[in-house]
């Protein structure tokens, strides 16, 4: 028998063996990887480790940045991963054709179902599979079929100005002039953390004809918001070593929070809406459908494709890719527009100038206005609602040309983040870091031909909602949502921030989120919501 202390350094040298071996392997893989040509961070050619750091403290975004500033438009940032800035390109790496799959890092997005691993219209990387499962349900996802919806989002931002106004106006809700606070500003407050909770109560009621209760209460009652936020920090550490996932949140035993009580809710309401508990009823003329009639509508029509399991991937898919970016984008708007000098007041005239036939407002008429439009655009450029690496795989038998001439081998990983290509200075110009609608409309002296182009030019270099058959499906669900919230806001209050030189915080976990922006907000007497 070993001894305590032989038994110990059995261990060690075990280890020690291990460790010589992976350094062993990793030097060897170096030396004959045909990516060792390309510039990178020293770390980030050996070991996907590095990405999964930065990952963690949720500045990749920023990483990503720095390094494209110091190495160029082609950045190795991991054994078999290059990190693109060449908008050129986007056309090539997204397209439309299925040769360019997703790869494993988006699989720790799929649910575990029943025991099994059930991928969802993100994290589907087979083009065909996708098409198949995306074809029943996308035309609920056009401008048409969104717009079925819009009462559904009309409710709930009426409830969002209420719930700001019996929070923080307490003498001014529901439409009654208080006499000792109507005309003042209200104390300071994150209008951010009202945002996010209509955005998930917004995708209740659009997905379920029910909202979660969260403007209502006031606060993340059940712990669920803040889970998700957990989730998502799970998820995109996760998803830079993807069998990192097969261990922890695949493996039946240990689920992560977030995932299984979005999981849960979701079971629950279908559940509730296949026994006739919800009090919904489809076949009621008066009511409006939400996304769940659509879904089950699909299932009968297309039952060797949308099955139980399906609905429910539809259904999470809604909650997980819908709150979050809407929120993101209205608060970046709210943030940019209010700390850049001249642009609130120009928005607040063109908006309050418009004679909106409702308030909210038809999302045609929000979108309509041209400034508004430049706000909102310049506002998802500078703060996309999705900041990581979108990889790709390079396809079998071809290789990636790249403008200095070297090639990017198949099998390689390569992306773009719609955070560095919203800087990209061959685009955006010397300014690219600065908030400027302007940059949208057209310049005076310049002729319509001019504008189409260089709006063409800008417009092919917006990652926002990603690109080809696999951008983001939910659109212009997000759009409609964002221009009717700001266009609601500016009509009805001033607003100011209570620290508008000050930075506030951004966290990026795939989702670029935030905390504010911290503002006062007044109600203007002649904005009424009907």
């Amino acid at each position: 028998m070993l001894s305590p202390l032989a038994g110990s350094h059995a261990l060690l040298w075990a280890a020690v063996l291990c460790l010589a071996t992976y350094v062993g392997w990793s030097v060897l893989s170096h030396c004959r990887s045909p990516l060792r040509q390309f510039p990178g961070p020293f770390l980030a050619r050996w070991t996907n480790l590095w990405r999964f750091y930065h990952t963690l403290r949720g500045d990749m975004h920023l990483v990503n940045l720095r390094a494209h500033q110091r190495y160029g438009p082609v950045v190795r940032t991991g054994p078999n991963n290059l990190d693109l800035d060449l908008p050129a390109l986007i056309k090539t790496v997204y397209s439309s054709d299925g040769r360019w799959r997703k790869t494993d890092f988006y699989a720790p997005a799929s649910n575990v179902m029943d025991g099994r691993v059930v991928y969802n219209l993100f994290s589907l990387q087979d083009p065909v599979e996708h098409a198949r499962q995306k074809r029943p349900v996308a035309r609920h996802y056009s401008l048409a079929g969104v717009l079925t919806l819009e009462s559904h989002v009309d409710e709930t931002i009426r409830l969002l100005c209420r719930m700001l106004e019996q929070r923080h106006m307490p003498g001014c809700h529901d439409g009654k002039a208080g006499d000792e606070t109507w005309g003042q500003f209200s104390s300071g407050f994150d209008v951010g953390e009202w945002i996010k909770m209509y955005a998930w109560d917004v995708i209740g009621q659009i997905t379920f004809s029910r909202q979660f209760g969260y403007l209502s209460a006031g606060r993340d009652f059940d712990g669920h918001l803040w889970l998700f936020d957990k989730g998502a920090d799970y998820l995109a550490s996760v998803s830079q070593i993807p069998w990192l996932d097969r261990l922890i949140d695949k493996n039946p035993l240990f689920p992560i929070a977030g995932a299984t009580a979005l999981l849960r809710s979701t079971l629950q309401y279908l559940e509730d809406r296949y026994a006739g508990r919800d009090g919904h009823d489809a076949r009621d003329a008066a009511a409006p459908s939400d996304f769940l009639d659509k879904f089950l509508e699909a299932q009968r029509a297309h039952p060797e494709t949308v099955g139980r399991p399906q609905v429910v991937s539809y259904l999470a898919s809604n909650m997980l890719a819908g709150a979050d970016t809407t929120a993101t984008a209205i608060r970046a708007a709210l943030y940019y527009a209010l700390r850049t000098p001249g642009v609130w007041q120009r928005l607040a005239g063109e908006v309050r100038a418009a004679g909106f036939t409702r308030t909210p407002p038809p999302y045609a008429q929000a979108r309509a206005l041209p400034y508004l439009d430049a706000v909102v655009r310049e506002a998802l450029r500078l703060h996309p609602g999705v900041a990581m690496v979108l990889p790709r795989r390079v396809p079998a038998g071809e290789g990636l040309a790249l403008p200095d001439g070297a090639v990017a081998p198949p099998g390689t990983s390569v992306g773009m983040s719609p955070y560095v290509l919203g800087r990209n200075r061959g685009v955006w110009g010397p300014d690219a870091d600065a908030f400027r609608p302007e940059r949208w409309l057209r310049r005076g002296g310049e002729t319509g031909e001019a504008h189409a182009a260089r709006l063409q030019k800008m417009n092919g270099a917006d990652l926002t909602f990603g690109a080809g058959s696999r951008g983001c499906l939910g659109k212009h669900l997000g759009l409609l949502q964002v221009y009717k919230v700001v266009a609601t806001l500016v009509t009805r209050y001033d607003m100011e921030m209570v620290h508008p030189d000050g930075e506030w915080w951004v966290r990026c976990a795939f989702f670029l989120r935030q905390k504010g922006p911290e503002v006062r907000i007044r109600r203007r007497q002649e904005a009424s919501l009907s």
